[in-house]
């Protein structure tokens, strides 16, 4: 009896130390792997932020080259990580490290039709908005010629938008844009969508866990249509002020004063938002605001980081890194590109952060440069974290637009001296509000159908051929839009927008970005016992602010999402647009108001148009 009792103690001790073994190799291999991981991501992140639009082909296969080797030693990350039995791991933080590690590879598993086809077709999904190939109104039939008289649709035809008042010319614009990218949009849209479904397979994940990886164990569909639902109320007050003002401003072209709204109209109210020629213009004229762009007047490129980064230091940031300054920024010359319209870019997969900034100066880009500078302290306070916990959730977008909205308040302006020859009178901070509610209101919805095509694109519920009803539809039900003429079924009548970065996900980034920024907005500006209204808070210099935020910043992914924004928020509470509406609160009440005076509808009637 002694005999077999002794036999299972030893045979349940070489257990443990077999267990104890696994788990130990599977350790080390984790530690490895990050440092890899952070290794070839800051290989391709130089690459990236060395190269130039002019370089010559010797220069570009070499590139390729490079990223291609980089490229395979991810997927064996991701190979290597899926081949330890997570079931025999009891440890549960190794257990995510292995499946956070198991997504390295990303579209990169797909090998060399990565490079040869999928990184092609992102790249003209991306220029289907800034090619030049739209004959000018009034010149005739399209005619491809090369001409530099041919216009894109961002910046040229954006800038059209934002300045005519001849409807049939927006109509052209509208109609000739689609027209001419159409096919080629749906045949790369193909592309993207086959190659998400075949890395997901060969990744042996749910396509959907995949491209939603960062809200993992998050029904994040249902949060954003919890979001939609608290909205509606607020955006039928809206549409119908809008739809009231362009039937004064177009009613030739309104098919039904109580119907929805012809997009390339609807267009024009958000192009038009920050603009003299606005439909808020004879209640709140453009010229009573400060002249914005006169606040950074003097400033460079440099000066506006700079300026930013004095809001960061105020809340008890560490000043940027030296070697970043030194080594890492770079301004995006004129020949890098057209500097009118230049993004900056910043490449933060890893501690080793790298930024490129534009030397244009407006105070669009003032603000802009608030989210960027948020976004390179997000990698410095989490560079201590490994790479399987380095991802934010996309929190650092949600967080720049918190800082933004405390940035430009009023009271910040006059408190850093940059407005202190203006007087926000009551008017003025409305006239400000209302135009913000414009950009913001109205976009938040269609952030919501692109997400919702993508989600039905991926889930093979929907095809290219039955695309364009289920966007109409949408667009009819959420935004109160519709075409501005009979539509083919053939066809897909999508935003540029949405072909912006598909595959990272971009349309819920923006669309969480919008809502969680104004969250996090309230819940600091509630720890820096601001006593004004919403709107008009501010927290620079709040070092109590900075801490909490620091905080949510260090966490990375080392927790779950809901667990991570309660840092800010202080519950683990979902998405809401409770904190967005307070926001709006006196625009929301201005609205009511106008509408009930002048006894203007709300919703709208079935649109008239037909998708054939």
């Amino acid at each position: 009896m002694k005999f077999f009792l002794v036999l299972s103690i030893v045979f349940a001790v070489q257990l443990c130390l077999a267990a104890s073994n696994y788990e130990q190799k599977a350790k080390l291999f984790v530690t490895q792997a990050s440092a890899r991981y952070f290794n070839l991501y800051d290989k391709i992140s130089a690459e990236t932020y060395a190269s130039t639009e002019n370089e010559d082909y010797v220069t570009i296969f070499n590139r390729v080259t490079t990223a291609k080797a980089i490229a395979q030693e991810l997927v064996e990350i991701s190979k290597e990580a899926r081949e330890f039995n997570i079931t025999q791991i009891r440890d549960p933080e190794l257990r995510e490290a292995l499946d956070e590690l198991s997504y390295t590879a990303g579209l990169f598993v797909l090998g060399d039709k990565y490079f040869e086809s999928t990184l092609i077709t992102l790249n003209a999904l991306k220029s289907l908005s800034t090619d030049k190939d739209i004959r000018p109104y009034g010149a005739g039939s399209m005619v491809m010629t090369g001409d530099s008289s041919h216009l894109a649709y961002d910046p040229d035809i954006e800038r059209i938008f934002e300045t005519s008042s001849d409807s049939k010319e927006l109509k052209y614009y509208w109609e000739t844009w689609r027209k001419r990218n159409s096919i080629w949009a749906k045949i790369n849209c193909v592309i993207v969508l086959h190659a998400i479904g075949a890395a997901a397979k060969l990744l042996d994940l749910p396509v959907m866990d995949f491209y939603y990886n960062n809200y993992r164990n998050v029904d994040i569909m249902q949060e954003m249509d919890k979001v939609m639902e608290e909205l509606k109320p607020t955006y039928l007050q809206l549409h119908a002020f809008v739809r009231w003002q362009l039937n004064k401003k177009y009613s030739h072209d309104m098919s039904d004063v109580n119907g929805p709204i012809p997009e390339h109209l609807f267009h024009q109210v958000l192009a038009q938002a920050w603009k003299g020629n606005s439909i808020i213009e004879e209640y709140f004229p453009y010229n009573d605001l400060p002249s914005y762009n006169d606040l950074v007047k003097g400033f460079n490129g440099r000066d506006l980081l700079n300026k930013a980064e004095e809001f960061y230091k105020s809340l008890g940031f560490s000043p940027l890194e030296d070697d970043f300054i030194k080594s890492r920024l770079h301004e995006i010359n004129a020949s890098d590109g057209d500097d009118s319209e230049c993004h900056s870019h910043i490449f933060d997969l890893t501690p080793k952060v790298r930024m490129r900034y534009c030397k244009k100066v407006d105070f669009k880009k003032f603000m802009q440069m608030h989210g960027h500078v948020g976004r390179l302290h997000y990698a410095m306070e989490k560079k201590s974290l490994p790479s399987y916990f380095f991802d934010s959730y996309g929190l650092e977008y949600a967080v720049g637009e918190a800082i933004i909205l405390s940035a430009s308040s009023p009271k910040h302006l006059q408190t850093m001296g940059i407005s202190s020859d203006y007087k926000f009178t009551e008017k003025a901070q409305m006239n400000r509000l209302f135009r913000m509610a414009i950009h913001t209101i109205l976009n938040v919805p269609v952030y919501y159908i692109h997400i919702r095509i993508m989600n039905e694109f991926l889930k093979n519920n929907l095809s290219m051929e039955g695309a364009n009803r289920l966007y109409w539809k949408l667009m009819q039900d959420y935004v109160g839009v519709e075409p501005p003429l009979d539509r083919d079924e053939d066809v897909i009548d999508f935003h540029y927008k949405f072909y912006y970065e598909m595959e990272t996900n971009h349309q819920t980034k923006k669309f969480m970005s919008e809502i969680l920024g104004y969250q996090f907005y309230a819940a600091l500006c509630q720890r820096a016992n601001q006593p004004e209204p919403l709107s008009n808070c501010e927290f620079y210099g709040n070092k109590s602010v900075g801490d909490v935020i620091r905080s949510m910043m260090s966490m990375g992914s080392t927790k779950p999402w809901h667990d991570v924004i309660s840092v800010i928020s202080k519950q683990k509470s979902p998405l809401s647009s409770a904190a967005l509406l307070e926001y709006y609160k006196p625009v929301i009440a201005w609205l009511k108001n106008f509408n009930n005076n002048n006894h203007i509808k709300t919703g709208w009637n079935e649109t008239r148009r037909k998708v054939l």
